[in-house]
């Protein structure tokens, strides 16, 4: 695994060659282009979080009295919800999801009348590009460790 530094210097790196493919091809090399552009995004990122010692911070399920729930987020097609499963096993086994819940509503009494609030936490986290086409292709940061020991920022969004 590379140091921070040394994903530093590669996405530097990854930037010029972006550049010198453009000086020397006008749009002929946009592709390559493209991709040193995309792979010096996820460079930074990846040394960012190695700087870190790995810890990200991540949107986070939690019931009423502040315990984090085995839940994860999931795009689906009536918006993105919470997938809440019976326990930190099923949730890393892929076990069934027990309950839905629709994530980041913009009133408190939604989350509460359900039995949660919405917080995050610092857990183990790695980075790839993600998109799904050519024109929104970023590095996005996953979430590694789900088993409720992670550390927590704050459990309820909607607290002072």
């Amino acid at each position: 695994m590379s140091n921070a530094s040394t994903l530093r210097a590669e996405a530097a790196q990854h930037e010029q060659d972006k550049a010198d493919s453009f000086e020397r091809c006008d749009t002929d090399g946009f592709l390559s282009q493209w991709a040193s552009g995309c792979t010096a995004a996820l460079k930074r990122v990846q040394a960012g979080i190695l700087e870190r010692d790995g810890f990200c911070e991540f949107p986070a399920l939690f019931d009423l009295e502040g315990n984090p729930v085995p839940a994860k987020l999931i795009d689906t097609k009536f918006g993105t919800s919470w997938g809440v499963f019976e326990s930190w096993d099923a949730l890393n086994d892929k076990g069934d999801i027990v309950r839905w819940v629709n994530a980041f509503p913009k009133r408190e009494s939604t989350m509460r009348n359900k039995g949660f609030t919405e917080g995050r936490v610092m857990a183990q986290g790695w980075a790839a590009l993600s998109g799904n086409n050519a024109c929104n292709v970023y590095p996005r940061i996953f979430r590694k460790q789900f088993d409720g020991t992670e550390e927590v920022v704050f459990a309820d969004r909607f607290a002072d």
